[in-house]
């Protein structure tokens, strides 16, 4: 097959710009070969029908998929360069090829990694490399080059590995369930911008703490990246200023939600004499209860986040619950990062979105626990991975954490469907007991108060 081709637009639908049809030409699967335009919708790729062909255009597709119509970097990431932003979308862009179920771990690649890694090695390209490494995680090529670098600077293929490492990591926690993985693909517009390219600026944040000045590689050495180890996060890492978003919650709970209808043996008006005959206990009158209440803590940093219908459905599983949400923006000081979505009945109209970073999970469950009532379970939502201002993991935080939730009888769940079962398994009368996951339940403090 020659020449041009028009792809069919429902192949690509978005949530943030309308289908148009494509013009897609046939290109060579090669490395730079290949490429997709949003703004003029044009396409290039290998039309073949092996393999390494079928990736690359996998790959296209998904660029075509979820990646934003032009490169934006907001002023909270302003210190990142342009290729590190486009190298992190290369690799959110072959990790969600992969999981689209493209063998992208064996076949993207076009036989030319090892002699770039040779290349960028000899002439002391750190730098390039790290990029190189970021555009090429998750898929063959990534070995190739690292088969390159090793063969000029065996030294450096440590601390390159240890960047693959580092956004891997990243990944896994970004999508360690579907709701998250939707959330990294997503292509609703936030703030013009589509939600999954957070992500990106995620990966683009960390890509940057392993670049180096020239002064710092010229002498050959392998680079220290123990800035890039979770653990190694400064010990004197600081919560930000808790910053509280005056939220409107202008609609009401319906009173048929917030209040149940319960069987009873004393009342006024036997509204159901067929117990007499069926109910041994003849629960003949009908009793209404209040609402469930509960206060739900819910961490909105990067993946995740809250959606409208989340917030509804924690509201019927406890119509009288509070539920608090937060995320604070790193670096920043006067940026609201924490919000009551709801209160004892009062809901707001609009889920407020997050400020990617946690940053704040120590202030956030003391203001929570300020709404609690006497014997009200306590839920909150969050992956375990506390951290500071600067939305770096920090032991000392994760400890203090641990601590708060293990004297209050806090139940610490991953996501939103657990936090709804939680409140099912409350109204029916279970006490839920002090729980944690993640970092917090493997840090020390949390061992050592529940041995």
């Amino acid at each position: 097959m020659t020449g041009r081709h028009v792809a069919m637009p429902e192949w690509l639908e978005r949530d943030d710009i309308a289908a148009r049809p494509w013009v897609v030409e046939e290109g060579a699967p090669r490395r730079g070969d290949a490429f997709t335009n949003l703004v003029t919708h044009r396409m290039r790729v290998p039309l073949g029908s092996d393999e390494t062909s079928r990736c690359i255009r996998a790959h296209e597709l998904m660029h075509a998929k979820v990646s934003p119509v032009t490169i934006v970097i907001p002023d909270s990431y302003s210190y990142l360069a342009h290729d590190t932003v486009v190298v992190a979308e290369e690799f959110r862009v072959n990790m969600l090829t992969g999981v689209a179920g493209f063998p992208v771990m064996k076949f993207l690649s076009d036989g030319s990694e090892r002699r770039t890694g040779e290349r960028l090695a000899e002439c002391l390209e750190w730098n390039e490399l790290v990029h190189m490494v970021a555009a090429t995680a998750g898929t063959k090529s990534h070995n190739e080059l690292l088969a390159g670098v090793r063969k000029v600077r065996p030294q450096w293929v440590h601390p390159l590995r240890k960047v693959t490492a580092a956004i891997r990591r990243h990944w896994k926690g970004a999508t360690d369930n579907e709701t998250n993985l939707d959330f990294v693909s997503s292509t609703t517009s936030v703030d013009g911008i589509p939600e999954g390219w957070y992500f990106t600026l995620e990966v683009a944040r960390i890509l940057h703490r392993a670049l180096r000045s020239s002064d710092e590689i010229e002498d050959a050495d392998a680079p220290d990246l123990t800035n890039l180890d979770d653990h190694d996060a400064d010990p004197e890492g600081r919560w930000g200023r808790l910053i509280e978003l005056s939220v409107d919650r202008t609609r009401r709970v319906d009173g048929r939600i917030g209040r149940r209808k319960r069987a009873s043996v004393v009342g006024r008006n036997p509204r159901h004499i067929e117990r007499l005959l069926t109910d041994p206990q003849r629960r003949i009158f009908e009793r209404r209860d209040r609402g469930n209440g509960g206060v739900v803590l819910i961490d909105q940093s990067g993946s995740m986040r809250l959606t409208q219908d989340d917030l509804w459905n924690i509201i019927e599983a406890a119509p009288g619950c509070v539920v608090i949400g937060y995320s604070h923006a790193p670096g920043t000081d006067a940026t609201p990062n924490i919000w009551v979505i709801a209160e004892r009945g009062h809901v707001t109209e609009q889920v407020p979105s997050g400020n990617l970073g946690n940053g704040i999970d120590g202030p956030a469950l003391h203001f929570a626990l300020r709404k609690r009532r006497n014997g009200e379970p306590f839920i909150w939502v969050c992956d375990g991975w506390v951290t500071d201002e600067l939305d770096q993991f920090n032991d000392r935080l994760t400890d203090e954490c641990a601590t708060i939730v293990a004297t209050n009888g806090i139940h610490q769940v991953p996501d939103v469907a657990h936090a709804i079962a939680a409140l099912g398994r409350a109204g029916r009368g279970e006490t839920l007991r002090p729980t944690a996951i993640g970092p917090v339940a493997t840090s020390d403090a949390w061992r050592s108060r529940t041995r």
